[in-house]
């Protein structure tokens, strides 16, 4: 019996390498001579080097018991932007600087209206999201004139997207950078355990003194942040703007997230979970493509997974608070009951 149960713990403290393992092994023997280079496992890095960034914010926004759907149109704006800023400083060094920060702060005000949006008016998260990114999909429209913006030069910017370091994709060390720093905020500061106490009740903490306000719009600040840094390494990677650049990006973040252990409802995840989500879509997603399998089926997969996903969370959090027991005790009860009722009914 202490076998079994220490085997089971091992089981539960190394699941996600062991999902990991067992999918790169099960996509291996299906494709031999395809999956298993070290140029295919470059190119999963770097095909989750954009969603990874934005999970990096966005995941604070999940913690929040919110969301953030806009990324995507953040993104197509915030790559607008610096590109139109760089086109307008004549392709220089200084322009790439100054289109760089432009793109950041247009993510960052974004991030700002979404936190006083839901703080102060009580809007839910969803529908405020949903309804600026239509609003800044139509603004990335606007600036680009719903045209192809292309940006051939110069280097230092060609390089964020296209360049490597040491024969890794550049884009790779950004990844890595922004979740770094959101392990050391989330899990060292004073502001990530505020996240973590406003998302499991906010009542409770704001009673407690923790402010509330400050600490969602300092989430959504951040989540436009990443998702903004994402656009401008996007823009370098394709070298062109377009206003629909992030379409369908939001799917794939929700996605890693929902898989990685964060919950829907607020107060627990990490990043480390996120990113080990990001990965394995990374690698569904290269391991379907590498079997012919049409893209129109892949957005159906990942739905199937969030749906799978999200089910096991609620399903869990029932199970760890004792509502399930509780309910079957009920019903066990309800069952004694009519038992005893159809017992009397039939005594003389």
């Amino acid at each position: 019996m202490s076998k079994t149960m220490s085997a089971r713990v091992l089981i539960q403290k190394f699941q996600r390498p062991l999902i990991l393992l067992v999918l790169v092994v099960v996509l291996t023997l299906l494709q031999p001579d395809a999956f298993a280079t070290v140029s295919n496992f470059k190119s999963i890095f770097l095909a989750i080097s954009i969603y990874g960034v934005m999970v990096s914010g966005s995941i604070f926004t999940i913690l929040l018991g919110g969301i953030d759907l806009a990324v995507g149109a953040v993104a197509a704006l915030s790559g607008a932007c610096t590109v139109l800023t760089i086109i307008a400083f004549n392709y220089s060094d200084i322009g790439v600087i100054l289109g760089i920060l432009a793109g950041l702060l247009a993510g960052c005000f974004v991030g700002l209206m979404h936190g006083v949006i839901i703080s102060k008016f009580r809007v839910p998260a969803f529908l405020i999201t949903v309804a600026t990114m239509n609003i800044v999909y139509g603004a990335a429209e606007l600036l680009t004139g719903n045209q192809t913006i292309n940006i051939i030069s110069p280097a230092s910017f060609t390089f964020v997207g296209g360049g490597q370091l040491f024969g890794i994709p550049f884009p790779i060390y950004i990844v890595a950078l922004m979740a770094f720093l959101s392990f050391i905020i989330l899990n060292m500061t004073v502001f990530g355990r505020q996240v973590y106490a406003t998302g499991g009740n906010p009542v409770a903490a704001s009673l407690s003194g923790v402010p509330v306000f400050r600490t969602t719009c300092a989430a959504y600040i951040i989540s436009g942040f990443t998702a903004a840094a994402a656009g401008i390494v996007l823009a370098s990677m394709n070298q062109q703007a377009i206003s629909k650049a992030a379409q369908g990006y939001e799917n794939d973040v929700l996605t890693a997230i929902v898989v990685g252990g964060t919950s829907l409802m607020g107060g627990e995840g990490s990043i480390q979970g996120a990113i080990f989500g990001a990965l394995l879509v990374g690698i569904l997603n290269n391991g379907l493509r590498l079997m012919g399998v049409s893209s129109i089926y892949h957005t159906l997969v990942k739905g199937i997974i969030i749906i799978i996903a999200v089910s096991f969370d609620f399903y869990s959090r029932n199970r760890n608070s004792g509502l399930l027991r509780t309910g079957r005790l009920r019903l066990w009860m309800a069952r004694q009951v009519a038992i005893l009722m159809k017992e009397e009914k039939h005594q003389p």
